[in-house]
């Protein structure tokens, strides 16, 4: 992976969708698609590169996927070296939700149908996406 950015992808066998992990060097995103195409259904912030920035100045970064806010992201969200870490994917048994996995432990996942992804690293609701629940994680990966 490269220090600057990176990006992983993956398709689902059985539901045939593609899920991929976008850092572009300011934050990072994780994206399940429809099935049999790059079109996003779905997105969970996952960390940010940079020291999270106050709400307010969240608009500077528009063209892109923007990191989370300083009211929305935990201390622990700023990630500098993300290829110092193993990532892999853990798809569903239906292969309709696709968590990613820093180290073995899942950080972030999506459910098709579900507006907004789930991050470990979220404090509260917002644009960025929900906090984590390990209870829908549970039910929805642990058969």
């Amino acid at each position: 992976m490269a220090s600057k950015n990176m990006l992983l992808a993956h398709q689902n066998p059985s539901s045939r969708r593609f899920v991929t992990l976008h850092d572009d060097g300011t934050s990072a995103w994780l994206y399940l698609t429809e099935p049999d195409s790059r079109k996003p259904c779905g997105d969970a912030w996952v960390y940010n590169r940079i020291p999270a920035p106050p709400k307010c100045e969240i608009a500077r970064y528009r063209g892109g996927p923007p990191p989370a806010a300083r009211e929305y992201a935990a201390t622990s969200a700023l990630c500098k070296a993300p290829s110092s870490h193993e990532w892999s994917f853990a798809w569903s048994c239906d292969g309709e939700a696709v968590a990613l996995l820093k180290d073995d432990a899942p950080v972030a996942f999506i459910i098709a149908g579900t507006k907004g992804g789930y991050s470990r690293e979220l404090v509260k609701d917002g644009p960025w996406g929900h906090p984590w629940s390990s209870k829908l994680y549970k039910t929805t990966f642990e058969p």
